[in-house]
């Protein structure tokens, strides 16, 4: 998408909004004599690192690889945090009405460290499973009997595969938040029929530490519904370093994200490199909102753990199409490399170009 394009998807009242936020909390990002929300650069990851590591009064610290592939400082305000754990509640009360005990294993990390105390604010028994083993993770399923699942989608799938090696199938179930790495639709599928529950009974969140929760899917109209006080855009995709990656999916996109919630880490146009399919406006449920069909990966140049895609969805693809091969993955000079055993059968690398659009420039 090109810049004339991406300057017209927002309305006048939400560029105002946006830059009256921008100059009463971060003046520095405009140009002297900025007149509107237009003359306000993109904050790509060169413009961005200025202000990763900076000390804010009364702040936290999280760290985040985000677009350059070395931890980085963010800080959040204990505002900031207040209004996050509170967006969450809103979002998973009446969802999970009904429900009273969860199990919580999100590693480390800004949404980690909330995720007990926005559930417990909703009443529930809490489990949280930190940093413990599988097996460790799987007995306490076992003793607690979840009605709520709330993991990466990483550790959601390692969970299904450690509980059905055990023989264990929870049936307790009702409810599965993931948020962290990107959901693909084969371990949705996947983590849903272990469990045996509806595609609509799982909710997958997407977001950054940066930013905060930027969306979430709907099992109503199944696409990701921007969150208030969100102002989504697309990038040029010139910052991405071209359009070849972008060009490669209809629709396609490189998320820019403006919010008015955030006041210690500008995110001011702030450029994800994450490439988003159908962004939009859409009505749903009778609310005119932002909406996007699925997060697609990343166009970024540096490879980070569960932004480019999933290695068990990846495994997932390879074992329908090689169900006894090994294969290997390398990533020498950040250039991701898959080998695998075994004769390469028909229509593989169309399933794979399918399944990974952005990243599947394939050579023999």
């Amino acid at each position: 998408m090109d810049g004339d394009r991406a300057t017209g998807f927002l309305e006048p009242a939400e560029k105002d909004a946006v830059l009256r936020h921008a100059q009463a909390w971060f003046p520095a990002l405009g140009p002297p004599g900025a007149g509107g929300f237009d003359d306000l650069a993109f904050l790509d990851r060169a413009a961005a690192r200025p202000w990763y590591g900076r000390t804010v009064d009364g702040a936290r610290s999280f760290s985040s690889t985000g677009t350059s592939g070395h931890p980085k400082r963010i800080p959040w305000t204990s505002e900031e945090d207040a209004w996050y754990v509170r967006e969450k509640r809103d979002l998973f009360a009446q969802w999970l009405a009904g429900c009273t005990r969860a199990f919580v294993s999100l590693a480390v990390g800004h949404n980690a460290g909330s995720a007990g105390k926005l559930l417990d604010g909703l009443g529930f028994e809490v489990h949280d499973a930190g940093l413990s083993s599988l097996d460790d993770q799987c007995a306490a399923i076992g003793a607690l009997a979840p009605e709520v699942l709330y993991c990466s989608p990483s550790i959601l799938d390692s969970l299904v595969a450690g509980l059905d090696a055990r023989g264990q199938r929870p049936r307790s179930v009702r409810r599965i938040i993931t948020n962290g790495e990107v959901l693909f639709a084969a371990a949705r599928a996947r983590a849903a029929s272990f469990f045996g529950v509806g595609g609509s009974d799982v909710m997958d969140t997407y977001g950054s530490t940066e930013i905060g929760t930027i969306a979430h899917t709907c099992g109503r109209c199944g696409a990701f519904h921007v969150l208030g006080g969100l102002f989504p855009e697309p990038a040029p995709t010139e910052i991405a370093g071209g359009d070849d990656q972008v060009s490669a999916a209809p629709a396609a996109a490189v998320l820019a994200v403006s919010s008015v919630k955030r006041t210690s880490f500008p995110v001011v146009r702030f450029v994800t490199y994450d490439v988003v399919q159908g962004l939009r406006r859409s009505v749903c449920g009778g609310a005119r909102r932002f909406t996007f069909d699925r997060v697609l990966g990343r166009c970024d140049d540096v490879l980070n753990y569960g932004e480019l895609f999933s290695a068990y969805d990846l495994g997932d693809l390879i074992a329908s199409c090689l169900p006894a091969a090994r294969w290997f993955v390398f990533n020498p000079r950040n250039d991701l490399t898959i080998v695998i055993e075994g004769s390469e059968p028909p229509g593989f690398r169309e399933a794979l170009r399918d399944r990974y659009p952005l990243h599947s420039r394939m050579s023999d």
